[in-house]
């Protein structure tokens, strides 16, 4: 093999490199916003959780105080079903 083949190959051979590592960022970038958006999620699912449960002290009170149950049928759990969202941008 020639020098012009030897620089021709380190060429392919860097181009190779370049795009292994630009699709190797963008997957960085796109899990650490996917993980993110879950990890923001789950802050207002703990924040919503809590506000519910001071909500469900007071009603709790009241009942007591009122002797009723009518208070505690028109409450449904927040969620039924977990799910996973993330934002993947357009495709």
């Amino acid at each position: 093999m020639t020098t012009k083949d030897y620089v021709y190959l380190g060429l392919i051979l860097l181009t190779a490199l370049a795009f292994y590592c630009n699709g190797f960022y963008a997957g960085v970038c796109r899990s650490k916003k996917v993980y993110e958006t879950l990890l923001n999620d789950a802050e207002q699912d703990v924040e919503e959780l809590r506000e519910h449960l001071n909500e469900g002290k007071s009603f709790a009170i009241s009942d007591k105080e009122v002797g009723s149950t009518f208070a505690m049928r028109g409450q449904k759990p927040s969620s039924s079903r977990q799910e996973l969202r993330g934002d993947f941008g357009y495709n």
